[in-house]
């Protein structure tokens, strides 16, 4: 039989912190069995069974919310990951889309056109001076010059075809 003071010391070993007056209100409200010393007022003998029955229960009421807590956490977390699924998706889609476009406006170009005419030159001009143009205008179209992207994309895919 173990006394209020030797219960709390058991609680504490168990990794329950409890004053001398939580066990005694534990008592009191029936959450651990004790018997009253018929000669002190307040004076309680717990049994050891009786309070390892109380620290099983308090710890596994400790235990269940924790898995309360990290379900929650996991529901939380499975809905983040739809969201950044559904985005992805949405890249993806966004990715297939451009490809398709780059496809048709490569397919839309005909290889019939000679590059001085592509550039506005004359079809008699010099290759050097073509391909000094043609740099030219890839280096004012570049998207870090503040040119369009797509524009320098169609005329750098030529410039390619060509030399």
């Amino acid at each position: 039989m173990l006394n209020v003071k030797e219960a709390v010391e058991q609680l504490k070993d168990a990794g329950i912190i409890a004053s001398d007056k939580e066990v005694i209100r534990w008592i009191e409200e029936g959450k651990i069995k004790a018997d009253r010393n018929l000669r002190r007022k307040i004076a309680y003998k717990i049994r050891l069974k009786d309070l390892n029955d109380f620290i099983i229960r308090k710890q596994s009421e400790e235990h269940k919310l924790q898995f309360e807590r990290i379900l929650r956490e996991v529901k939380n977390l499975k809905g983040q990951i739809e969201i950044l699924q559904t985005r992805i998706n949405i890249e993806e889609s966004k990715v297939r889309s451009l490809r398709k476009m780059i496809h048709k406006q490569n397919s839309i170009t005909a290889p019939e056109i000679r590059p001085a005419e592509l550039l506005g030159l004359k079809a008699e001009t010099d290759e050097q001076l073509i391909k000094k143009e043609f740099k030219k205008l890839l280096k004012a179209l570049h998207p870090d010059c503040g040119g369009d992207e797509r524009l320098f994309k169609v005329f750098s895919e030529h410039y390619r075809k060509i030399y």
